[in-house]
């Protein structure tokens, strides 16, 4: 490998508006080999898709264009016959639902998983976004500190149930941390004390594993974005609203916790949300 000096991000940004991907082809369900663009909120990144199972995928940082003096021969790929670069060895794991579109596929066979060695900067550029998004999937859910904050603020029960026009003992179960706010009550909420609407969707109480994994699902991602972009949030402002608005219409219709029912309760909620955004 010839040793050359990091490139800046500048030069990595001014890099990526030179280049021209392959155009996306239709909706497909992910699969190893296949090339994605991830998008979340702000961060996209491109990815190849290593491994895949129900609830997460483990991909890979991949590249067009790159300088080829900075890789070994065997460190390229190429798809629908352009050279680009993997980064093997900075595999991450990511929710499907980031997935935003396939570009195609690439070989896995016979691939060295170590991957290049290059400029520990560049490399941290270069990584930087897919570890965003598998930063986002380990935390995605509320983190369950509301009643606590609720609590050092001396907000009661009684409190929050007027400001929700709901009975008390829904207050004592939100001050409990028994009963999620939806977007909807966090608005309501957000008048009455010093806490953001999305402070308190974001201390919500934490999402049990099975709503977790379920909502991580690519089956979402499109009717998510389509909500997100209707109300203008970002996409985990929408996720957070729909995850617990969801499981609040769950809690309230007896919980069942069969899979298909959960799902089945996602998908309720999402339509009757565009629906009502329409």
């Amino acid at each position: 490998m010839v040793d050359l000096p990091p490139l800046t991000r500048a030069d990595l940004v001014e890099l990526g508006r030179r280049i021209r991907i392959p155009q996306p082809i239709e909706a497909v369900a992910p699969d190893s080999g296949q090339v994605w663009r991830a998008l979340w909120d702000e961060t996209a990144a491109l990815v190849v898709i290593l491994e895949v199972n129900e609830i997460l995928i483990r991909v890979a940082p991949f590249f067009f264009d790159f300088d080829d003096l900075v890789f070994e021969d065997e460190d390229h790929v190429a798809l629908a016959g352009r050279p680009a670069v993997v980064l093997w060895r900075h595999a991450r794991k990511i929710a499907p639902l980031t997935l935003d579109v396939m570009l195609g596929s690439v070989p896995l066979a016979g691939r060295q998983t170590m991957g290049p060695i290059i400029d520990q900067v560049l490399e941290s550029q270069m990584t930087e976004p897919v570890d965003s998004l598998a930063a986002w999937t380990r935390k995605g859910e509320g983190d369950g500190t509301l009643s606590k904050r609720l609590l050092e603020l001396r907000v009661s029960s009684r409190q929050i149930a007027d400001a929700l026009g709901t009975p008390l003992a829904v207050g004592a179960n939100i001050l409990r941390n028994v009963r999620p706010v939806t977007s909807e009550e966090a608005e309501a909420l957000a008048s009455t004390v010093p806490l953001t609407a999305n402070e308190i969707l974001s201390a919500n109480p934490i999402l049990p594993q099975q709503w977790q994994e379920e909502l991580q699902s690519a089956a979402y991602r499109s009717p998510l974005r389509d909500l997100a972009r209707k109300r203008h949030r970002s996409d985990s402002e929408t996720w957070r609203s729909v995850a617990y608005g969801a499981y609040a219409l769950a809690a309230r219709q007896g919980n069942n916790r069969e899979t298909a029912s959960v799902r089945a309760r996602i998908l309720s909620y999402l339509q009757s949300e565009l629906e009502r955004d329409a």
